[in-house]
């Protein structure tokens, strides 16, 4: 066991990071919207990086929905980005408490265990299709629920799975319905405000919603093996089977709480601002916990590999 300082959540850190994302996304935009050539493209990268780096704070609130701490974080991030990017964070907590889950880990009932690097076919609809497709799903989810609250989308979602074979919703827990529902409806609220007094920015800001969701499934590949379905996963499994990787790319590419992903999912209770300093004591104090950081971002994009099975290999072998 660690520390439990490491499990201390200190809010004025989220906000402070959460606050710099967001000028630097208005930053972005304003250059974007009253710029051209260069510091048209400059803005607009550095509104992606921006929303990007905000929007992640949905990941920590998953795992986190009711801690008392963050409480006004929660409602603040929910009613500015939440509804922006319109993902309240109890859609995502389901399905990330069930890949965190030891057990279901890297199982293929695992459903953000995606195999891309197996099968040709879902990695270019994940890393090519999906950013294009989800700002237009969330869309659709946010119509939907603001009309029907989650009954219609549940309603929907039954006939989806059973005519055509795909989910259209995510479960949502119970207690969280009612939020999911009228924070749709402020997602609403905001969108028919953009399309009704700024109709000429509607396709910048699809497109920087289509930057930031580029950024989030490209390091899907870096951050586990993904190439086979395991029948059970043990706790040792979620180091063995994670990834991190030391490089100052990863500020862009996994920023906040994705930055040390082994780390991560040994102890997903560590909020992001301790775990730099947890990943510096598990690489002092477990040894095997070395061979998940790996040295550039060249050797995550040839593959990394399961390690449990390659130490047992070398522990025989000696």
């Amino acid at each position: 066991m660690i520390d439990k300082s490491f499990f201390q959540v200190k809010p004025a850190i989220y906000f402070r990071d959460l606050l710099a994302a967001m000028a630097m996304c208005v930053g972005g935009f304003t250059l974007t919207i009253y710029t051209s050539d260069f510091l048209y493209l400059a803005g607009y990268v550095l509104c992606v990086i921006g929303l990007h780096r905000a929007g992640i704070f949905g990941h920590e609130l998953a795992h986190r929905p009711n801690s008392k701490a963050l409480r006004v974080f929660y409602w603040f991030w929910h009613v500015t980005i939440g509804c922006i990017i319109m993902v309240p964070s109890a859609r995502f907590a389901q399905p990330h408490k069930i890949h965190h889950q030891t057990g279901t880990f890297r199982t293929d009932k695992d459903p953000q265990y995606l195999l891309v690097r197996s099968n040709p076919k879902l990695a270019v609809f994940v890393l090519l299709i999906l950013p294009f497709v989800t700002p237009l799903y969330g869309t659709f989810q946010t119509l939907i629920t603001s009309i029907g609250g989650m009954e219609l989308e549940e309603r929907i979602d039954r006939f989806s799975q059973k005519y055509l074979n795909f989910s259209t919703s995510t479960p949502v827990p119970d207690a969280k319905k009612n939020e999911v529902v009228w924070l749709s409806r402020l997602s609403l609220l905001y969108l028919i405000a953009l399309v009704w007094f700024l109709p000429q920015f509607v396709g910048i800001v699809y497109a920087v919603l289509v930057g930031a969701w580029l950024l989030i499934v490209l390091r899907i590949p870096l951050e586990h093996e993904l190439e086979r379905h395991a029948e059970s996963s043990s706790s040792d499994d979620q180091m063995y089977d994670s990834f991190t990787i030391e490089s100052p790319i990863a500020v862009i590419i996994q920023p906040i709480g994705f930055r040390y992903h082994t780390a991560h999912h040994m102890y997903p209770g560590v909020p992001y601002h301790n775990l730099p300093a947890l990943h510096e004591h598990l690489k002092a104090t477990i040894p095997a916990y070395n061979n998940s950081v790996v040295s550039s971002y060249w050797d995550l994009i040839k593959g990394p590999k399961y390690q449990k099975k390659q130490l047992l290999e070398q522990e025989q072998k000696v």
